[in-house]
C-alpha cells in the first residue's frame, strides 16, 4: 500500500490546494457524508475528486418517498479532467468513473445523520445502457453481512480522507501517489475491474467509450451515466429514512457530459416534459423559479407560455409572443409551439375589437377553420411548429382588432 504524504510540489497548472505544513487539514469544501465523483485512468498518474454535494440531503431520492429534483449541468469540471488525463478524456475508453459516500464507518453506534445511520453506503453502478429515463439500467447491490458493510464503508471512508484531509477545493487533480481511488478501485487486469471497496465484486465505475454513452432526458448527450444506489447497514432506527437492510435501492443517475458538465436525473416516473425543460436551465436555481406561473426574467411571459412558445425563462426576450400581419384583408396572428406543449395544456386565442371582451378559441394538434376565421399549423418535425390564426378583417369593421394567446395546465 502507498504511504499517503502530501507531495507539497506540482504544476501551478493544476490549480490544487495543498496543505504542506501539518499533518491533517480539513477541507473546507468536503463533510463526512458528501458525494465524491471520482476519476481515474488506466495506469494513469493521476485521479480526480469531485464534491457533488451531501448524498442524503441533495441525491436520496427513492428512499424518501418523493424524487429528489433533478440538477441539471450544476458542476462543470472540464478543466482539472483536462489536467489530469489530456483533453481526449471524454473519448478515452481507460478512464473510469465512480460515486462514493458514507457518513462514518462506525459499527457500533446507532446515531442517524440527515436521516442515514452510520455505514449507509452510496455507491454507483455503471448504466449498461440508456434505457428509460428515471428507471435504473444497472445490477443493484445486496451486501450479505454485516461484516460486509463495514469493508465497505471503511473503504469509502479511507478513499475519500484523502480529499478531506490533503486537498482544500471542491474539484481536485490528485496524483495516484496520494489518492487511495486507484487501491480501492483496482483492475484484474486491463479493462476488467476488480473487487471495489474490498465488497463490491466487479467494481462500482463506469469505463469511458471512444463515443458517446448516449442521450439521457435533460441531460442530454452523455459520455458517462452512473446509476447511483443507497444501502442501509441498520433499519428501524429512531429518525433513519426507511430503506430494505443491506439492500440497495436507485436513487437517480449522475452523468457528464463532453464539456464535463455534470447532471442528476432523479429516479422514478419521468417528470412531465414542461419540468424536463425548465430543468434546462441553470440559472433558474430555486423552485420558486421554476414555477409554470413564475415570470423570473419579468418580461411578461409565465414560465409555461415560454415553454409553449419555445422561449428562454432565464432571458427577458418578448420575441416569442404572437406576431400580427394585418398588411392584406386580414387580420394574422403568427407564433411556434413547441410539440412537446401539446400534451397535458391547452392552448387558448383570444380576440376582440376591445380590450373588455374576449372571443376564444382552443387550438389543437390539428388546424382548420373556427367561428370567425382559420388556424393553420405547419409542422416542423421536432422543431416548433408555425402557427398562424387568421380573422377576416371584415370581422371588425373599425379596423381594430386584438388578440391574445392563454395556457392552462391542470
Amino acid at each position: 500500500m502507498k504511504n499517503n504524504k502530501i507531495n507539497p510540489i506540482f504544476p501551478l497548472a493544476l490549480a490544487l490546494s495543498l496543505v504542506t505544513g501539518q499533518a491533517f487539514a480539513q477541507n473546507p469544501n468536503y463533510t463526512a457524508g458528501d458525494l465524491v465523483l471520482y476519476f481515474q485512468k488506466e495506469g494513469g498518474t493521476n485521479t480526480v475528486y469531485a464534491n457533488l454535494g451531501n448524498a442524503a440531503t441533495v441525491f436520496r431520492g427513492s428512499a424518501a418517498g418523493p424524487g429528489a429534483p433533478d440538477k441539471i449541468n450544476f458542476l462543470t469540471i472540464k478543466t482539472t479532467l483536462d489536467s489530469a488525463f489530456g483533453t481526449g478524456w471524454a473519448s478515452d475508453p481507460t478512464v473510469y468513473a465512480g460515486l462514493a459516500a458514507v457518513y462514518s464507518p462506525n459499527n457500533t453506534s446507532s446515531t442517524v445523520v440527515d436521516g442515514d445511520p452510520y455505514r449507509t453506503l452510496y455507491v454507483s453502478a455503471a448504466r449498461a445502457a440508456v434505457g428509460s429515463v428515471g428507471v435504473a439500467n444497472s445490477a443493484g447491490y445486496t451486501v450479505n453481512t454485516n461484516t460486509g458493510m463495514t469493508a465497505g464503508s471503511n473503504g469509502v471512508n479511507a478513499q475519500n480522507l484523502v480529499f478531506e484531509t490533503a486537498y482544500l477545493n471542491a474539484v481536485v487533480v490528485s496524483p495516484t501517489a496520494t489518492s487511495r481511488i486507484d487501491d480501492y478501485n483496482p483492475f484484474v487486469q486491463p479493462g476488467l475491474q476488480d473487487t471495489a471497496f474490498d465488497i463490491f465484486g466487479g467494481g462500482v465505475q463506469q469505463a469511458g467509450s471512444a463515443g458517446t454513452f448516449g442521450s439521457l432526458g435533460a441531460a442530454g448527450s452523455v459520455e458517462f451515466a452512473l446509476d447511483l444506489y443507497r444501502i442501509l447497514a441498520k433499519t428501524g432506527l429512531g429518525g433513519q429514512v426507511a430503506g430494505n437492510l443491506r439492500q440497495g435501492s436507485f436513487e437517480g443517475t449522475v452523468t457528464v457530459n463532453s464539456g464535463g458538465m455534470i447532471s442528476f436525473i432523479s429516479q422514478g416516473a419521468p417528470g412531465s416534459a414542461f419540468d424536463t425543460w425548465i430543468g434546462t436551465f441553470p440559472a433558474l436555481d430555486t423552485p420558486a423559479k421554476k414555477l409554470k406561473t413564475a415570470d423570473p426574467e419579468n418580461d411578461g411571459l409565465t414560465n409555461l407560455m415560454e415553454f409553449v412558445l419555445n422561449g428562454n425563462p432565464s432571458i427577458s426576450d418578448t420575441s416569442i409572443a404572437p406576431v400580427l400581419d394585418a398588411s392584406g384583408s386580414n387580420f394574422v396572428f403568427s407564433f411556434n409551439r413547441r410539440d412537446d406543449s401539446e400534451t397535458g395544456n391547452t392552448l387558448i386565442f383570444q380576440y376582440g375589437t376591445s380590450l373588455t371582451g374576449w372571443t376564444s378559441t382552443t387550438i389543437g394538434a390539428v388546424g382548420g377553420p373556427f367561428a370567425d376565421g382559420t388556424i393553420g399549423i405547419t409542422e416542423n418535425t421536432t422543431n416548433p411548429d408555425a402557427i398562424t390564426v387568421t380573422i377576416p378583417k371584415t370581422f371588425a369593421p373599425g379596423g381594430q382588432l386584438f388578440g391574445r394567446l392563454k395556457v392552462t395546465n391542470p
